[in-house]
């Protein structure tokens, strides 16, 4: 009996720890989207009005080709780049550019990362499931 009883508390154990780490992954998976999301990637200037503080310029180059120069791509990668490099800081990156090499073989694109004085947003949102009710009578 008493084999039988540690069993079954071990496996249910090993189900409730389960369930935290699908529900820790979940919630990296959430943030991962929310901060890619997040980030604003533009070819002006900053906003005007807007205190912000400069992270650093961001550039890379590769072989031309007409997945090099689809701005979703460029989007995509910038914001990589961005996120590998400030994590929690990352508001947007301005100035985005992009230049063909003189033998068109190559593409460079340029973007400086900024962070915005005020960055709530990206706070909020990381916490936009903590202390979420499924119930409407908030049981």
């Amino acid at each position: 009996m008493f084999a039988i009883g540690l069993a079954l508390a071990s496996s249910g154990c090993g189900a409730l720890e389960a369930a935290r780490s699908e529900q820790v992954e979940k919630q990296m998976a959430f943030e991962h989207r929310v901060d890619t999301a997040h980030v604003w990637v533009t070819t002006e200037a900053p906003p005007a009005g807007k205190p912000y503080s400069t992270l650093g310029e961001l550039s890379y180059t590769e072989p031309f080709s007409p997945d090099a120069i689809d701005e979703a791509r460029i989007s995509d990668k910038l914001k990589k780049i961005a996120l590998e490099k400030w994590p929690d800081m990352i508001d947007a990156i301005v100035n985005e550019n992009q230049t063909v090499s003189a033998d068109g073989s190559q593409i460079t694109v340029t973007g400086k990362a900024i962070q915005f004085d005020s960055s709530v947003d990206r706070v909020a949102l990381h916490h936009l499931n903590d202390d979420l009710v499924a119930s409407p009578n908030a049981n």
